[in-house]
């Protein structure tokens, strides 16, 4: 009889134990399935962003071909290869980026910043970049519902000639805050997007240049649109989506 209850009690023992690892699979199943992914995740998938100065010339040309998607126990991974040209058609950098989910949230490198003309405009050739990734937060997901209280990441890149390391900058992105949502409408397309104004400064041995941007970025997608100020309010640069295929 006692052997009797004890198996009964540790059935009901080892039943609770399968139900508890059954509701952490689900919640984190639940997690990650509520990490809104700002890029995106079928193989193959290219993404083609050129960057213009102030009076509309093209300045460099970002390719990204999407290589690997792979699930991860906190969410999704994407990796991402990427060819970087000036306006002549010139490889500047290549490489590869990732995108991923983390703990419900959305982190991606910031390699992207290499698109930014007047990033690279002393750099002349042969980039490299540190690693940095920054999050891009999804407005469902703020407890507001509204976006005023998502919270946004500061970050720091190096970009550096890899012919002469002196040759470099660190580009600061900071005080990123959400402006509304909106549509923002492309040579890829119309999106449905976040806007976020963001400071940045951009240090080099020979010069320090600050100023602030706005970029708007969607699900699926990423940044499809992105302008940049110098404190003059004078538009310096800007960068647009040209093709999703």
């Amino acid at each position: 009889r006692d052997s009797s209850t004890s198996r009964g009690l540790g059935d009901v023992y080892k039943r609770q134990v399968v139900l508890n690892a059954l509701a952490l699979l689900f919640a984190a199943g639940a997690m990650a399935q509520d990490c809104t992914f700002f890029f995106p995740q079928t193989k193959g998938t290219q993404l083609v962003k050129k960057g213009y100065d102030a009076k509309g010339n093209l300045q460099s040309v970002m390719t990204y071909t999407v290589d690997e998607v792979k699930n991860i126990p906190s969410g999704l991974e994407v990796e991402a290869d990427y060819v970087f040209k000036n306006s002549a058609g010139t490889v500047y950098d290549k490489g590869d980026l990732e995108a991923f989910c983390r703990d419900g949230e959305f982190f991606i490198e910031m390699k992207e910043t290499l698109s930014n003309p007047s990033f690279v405009s002393t750099t002349q050739s042969d980039l490299a970049a540190t690693e940095a990734v920054i999050n891009y937060p999804s407005v469902s997901n703020a407890p507001s519902n509204n976006g005023d209280d998502m919270y946004f990441d500061d970050a720091t890149i190096q970009i550096y000639s890899k012919k002469n390391r002196k040759d470099r900058k660190n580009v600061s992105i900071y005080d990123r805050e959400y402006v509304t949502t909106e549509q923002v409408a492309t040579p890829a397309g119309t999106f449905d997007c976040t806007k976020v104004k963001y400071k940045i400064k951009s240090r080099s041995p020979k010069e320090t240049i600050e100023g602030y941007g706005y970029e708007w970025y969607a699900p699926n997608v990423g940044v499809v649109k992105n302008e940049q100020y110098n404190n003059n309010n004078q538009l310096q640069y800007y960068t647009v989506l040209e093709v999703v295929k």
